[in-house]
């Protein structure tokens, strides 16, 4: 995961609902060892540290970790090798019990990552139009849906945090839930879940890892991969996504994108933090012109 304070790798914050030593939650908790990269001023619960791999969860990430009390980071600093206790549960996670080890670490230049080749849009731009494989094999294009309000977003299916790409296949499913049955819902409408990881998610595993959140053929909604990089790094460079490998580290943000029925930009969320009635919100507005 790419950190908050990096320009266009911005991840934004969601504070947890209720405190986690009362929770009773079911949690998995794993002994963890990384480099603090950043202490962001705007956030003072979220330390951006440089993780080695966690075994049987994740692979070495750059990445924020939230704590529950703002003082556990107080005598943190940038380039400190830390120890600490990493409590992951269905919705979210935190940290606890950091402890530097006194030695020091390496500062990564994360904004390094996948410079874009294509112009940032704003919002009123038209997307181009990009193919990519759904998850049976078929070529689609954005094209294909055209006369319709589309919801994209980005992800790669190994990426286990949960309040990241997690959240945003559980997100899409309430949203196409609550859509489904709601009778001010446009006549027409679509989500787009597209990996950015086209090496390692083929047509065969986004179906798989799919149905594990609740998606079948038949929704309006597609899984996406692409046979090329090209095609998810140009999109990318259009909304604002990055994503890539640091020293062996994977890294990305986030982008959630509303598009309108004639592939137009209509609003581009920049984190994690936005919720389903926002999503449900724009994707109607998006839709009140379709058929004009």
């Amino acid at each position: 995961m790419i950190p908050g304070a990096l320009g266009l790798l911005a991840f934004g914050g969601c504070q947890p609902s209720e405190s986690n030593e009362e929770s009773t939650e079911a949690t998995r908790t794993f002994s963890v060892r990384g480099v603090v990269q950043e202490l962001p001023t705007n956030d003072s619960t979220r330390v951006i540290i440089d993780h080695e791999e966690i075994p049987d969860y994740m692979e070495a990430m750059i990445m924020p970790f939230r704590v529950s009390d703002a003082t556990d980071l107080a005598e943190l600093e940038p380039g400190m090798v830390v120890e600490f206790d990493y409590h992951v549960a269905e919705t979210r996670s935190w940290i606890e019990n950091i402890q530097p080890t006194g030695e020091i670490g390496e500062i990564k230049d994360t904004g390094a990552i996948l410079a874009p080749t294509t112009p940032l849009l704003s919002v009123g731009e038209t997307l181009p139009d990009y193919s990519f494989l759904d998850q049976n094999g078929k070529k689609v294009s954005l094209s294909d849906y055209r006369g319709m309000p589309i919801a994209m977003t980005f992800v790669f299916s190994r990426c286990p945090v949960p309040e990241f790409c997690p959240a945003m296949m559980r997100n899409f499913k309430t949203v196409l839930d609550t859509l489904s049955e709601d009778p001010d819902a446009p006549d027409r409408w679509h989500l787009l879940t597209i990996s950015f990881d086209s090496f390692n998610d083929t047509p065969e595993l986004m179906k798989t890892w799919g149905a594990a959140w609740g998606h079948e053929d038949g929704q309006p909604w597609t899984l996406l991969t692409s046979e090329t990089c090209c095609t998810v790094r140009d999109i990318a460079g259009n909304v604002g996504l990055r994503y890539g490998e640091i020293n062996g580290s994977y890294q990305h943000n986030l982008r959630t994108v509303v598009l309108d029925a004639e592939g137009s930009i209509r609003k581009i969320f920049t984190d994690e933090t936005w919720s389903n009635e926002e999503l449900i919100a724009e994707i109607k507005a998006a839709g009140k012109n379709e058929d004009t």
